[in-house]
């Protein structure tokens, strides 16, 4: 009976880590087209002002966005913990 829920835990362990991977990709893929849409948004606000006031040809210093980094626990995180704290007591 303890291999079996050894086997159902490991199990279950592995896809929860599948799962951290994905929402890592996710988050990463969100942030970097957060990032580029904002940039584009801010290229096109400057090429609008500079067309507007007639000075095309003048160089400006570009507006950068920096963006916060936002930091979340994933779903894994706990489980992973547990499964360690109960390794560690039964060593």
């Amino acid at each position: 009976m303890r291999a079996e829920m050894d086997d159902g835990q490991s199990r279950r362990m592995r896809l929860l880590l599948r799962l951290s991977g994905c929402e890592g990709v996710h988050t990463m893929y969100t942030s970097y087209s957060s990032r580029k849409w904002a940039q584009v948004q801010t290229t096109a606000r400057q090429i609008k002002s500079r067309v507007e006031t007639g000075n095309e040809g003048a160089e400006g210093v570009p507006v950068t966005m920096e963006l916060t980094p936002v930091t979340a626990q994933d779903k894994a995180a706990s489980q992973w913990t547990c499964v360690e704290m109960e390794t560690c007591r039964t060593d």
